[in-house]
Parts: structure tokens; sequence; C-alpha cells
């Protein structure tokens, strides 16, 4: 009889725990390590009100039904924007080089990139010559977009690459006095103090007398709430989206909760957030796809 009974319990918890397991969603996240805090932490908030959700992050190319994927084409559901700075470190060669600059887009293009007909004209300054340029390579790193909004190919950089994570840069400047690079701001502030990292130093851009002030107080907060209102060509501001299958019921979930509660925090981890009007946008689209593709 207890035999039976042990046996019975045994068939309806492991029944139970089928049921559980085959009613439980995975979403993989790939997501490029200067967004991954952020995304980790939605994941977490989202996944106490959604038990049945699990999330995995994943690397490679892998294009699963329930992949969600950081991008920056334009066809991806929007829902933040980054912005990307040139940097060097504290006191360097390199610091002392470009202090007495202030630097436009033409001398920025001089100072990073190989020259090309646009400044057959210009003559290269003592910076120009004698920095060293370190930057990314991966599809989604800050340097491939900062030669974008400068109308360059990442293939015209002066100086070196630098493979895997964003965060490499800091690593490569702080070991060559003559280094500078470019990076988003969750690289550059600490997402904590709010200030500059200690170790680093913004290269001096020519901008108005209230964006200089704001850069020159080193409040990435004050940052974040003036290239929210004010465009700068020497600043690119671009959307960062996601990618995914529009059909998967519970990734296009996590979506629409991102774009209406996780937005919340982009400030926290040094992203910019999208215009209401476009904010509003996004979320209309989420639903227009999901409804196209039933």
């Amino acid at each position: 009889m207890k035999k039976s009974v042990f046996q019975i319990a045994l068939f309806v918890g492991l029944q139970l725990s089928l049921t559980a397991s085959a009613q439980t969603e995975k979403i993989s996240l790939r997501i490029p390590n200067f967004a991954r805090p952020l995304v980790e932490k939605w994941a977490n908030d989202y996944k106490k009100a959604n038990h049945n959700i699990d999330f995995q992050f994943t690397t490679g190319k892998s294009q699963d039904n329930n992949t969600l994927t950081l991008t920056t084409d334009a066809d991806g559901i929007s829902f933040a924007r980054y912005a990307v700075l040139p940097v060097t470190t504290k006191d360097s060669e390199a610091a002392h080089l470009t202090a007495s600059h202030r630097l436009n887009s033409k001398k920025l293009r001089s100072l990073f990139f190989v020259k090309d007909e646009w400044d057959d004209d210009t003559k290269d300054s003592k910076a120009d010559q004698q920095v060293h340029v370190y930057t990314g390579n991966s599809t989604l790193s800050a340097s491939r977009l900062y030669a974008s909004h400068l109308k360059q190919e990442s293939a015209n950089y002066k100086g070196k690459k630098i493979s895997g994570d964003d965060s490499f840069l800091t690593t490569a400047i702080n070991r060559d006095p003559l280094g500078i690079t470019v990076n988003y701001l969750s690289n550059i502030y600490d997402l904590n103090s709010r200030e500059l990292r200690p170790t680093l130093a913004l290269l001096p851009l020519e901008l108005d007398k209230q964006g200089r002030q704001t850069f020159e107080n080193g409040r990435l907060d004050n940052i974040i709430d003036l290239l929210e209102q004010e465009q700068y060509a020497e600043i690119p501001i671009g959307n960062i989206a996601f990618e995914y299958n529009h059909t998967n019921t519970a990734v296009n979930d996590f979506v629409r909760w991102i774009l209406t509660i996780g937005v919340q925090d982009l400030h926290q981890y040094g992203l910019l957030s999208l215009p209401q009007k476009e904010l509003v946008a996004q979320q209309h689209r989420v639903d227009q796809k999901f409804l196209a593709q039933k």
C-alpha cells in the first residue's frame, strides 16, 4: 500500500514538473556589454511578475524564434538613444595636446581619420600628427557609429583596432599617454557616482555656452538632459532598437513592457529617452507588427 501511494505521489509530482516546464517560456538575449546591465535589470524585474519566463544571455549569430537582439537598424523597435563622446586619459600627453583646441566636426575628422578629399586643404595640427587613435571593431562598437556620424568608413580610422568589448578601449588609452578613443556614455561615466571615470578626460568640443558649462560641470544626469534637448554636430546621437520575431508572444510582451515600464530606467544606465511622440509610435509598431504576423 505504502509503495503504491509513493508511486502515485511520484507520478503526480513528475506530471506537475513537466507541466510547469512546458509552460515556461525562454527568451534569449543578444545584448552588447554597454547595455547589458540595463537589460539584466529588466529581465530580473520582469521575471518577478512573470514567473514562467526564463531569460538567457547569448552570443553569436543565432536567430531563433525566441531571440531578442539589440541593434541600431532603423527597422528595429527603438527603445532608447545613445550618445558617443571622444575621450583620452586625465593629465596625459594627449590631453595636453588637445587642451587648447575646440574640436568641431572637421577637426574631429582630421584627428581621428586618415586624410581624404574633404580635407586636402587642412593642415595637420600637432595633435593630429602625434596622438594614437584606438577604436573598436565589433558591429555595435561606438567607433563604428561615430564614424558613420562623421560620414566616414570605419576602415579610415587612424591607429589601432581593439577586438572585443568597447570597455577594452579605456584599458588601451590608460596604458598609452598619447591614446584617444570614442565611447558610449555608460563606458565613460561611473553609473553610481554619475561622474566621469577618474582616469578619463573628455576631449574639448566646440559647443555653445550652455553645452560647455554642462560638460564642465561633469554630471552625467545634466549631460543626458542637455543631449535630450539639444543637438550638436560634434556629438553623435542615435537610436538603439530591438530586433526579434514578432510572432513570438512572450518576446513581444517583454518588449511592450520595456516600452511602457522599462524605459523609466534609461537615464540610470547612461541612455537617453526617446521623445514622447516617438516612444508612442514605437509602442504602436509593436502591436501592429504582432497583429500583422498573426
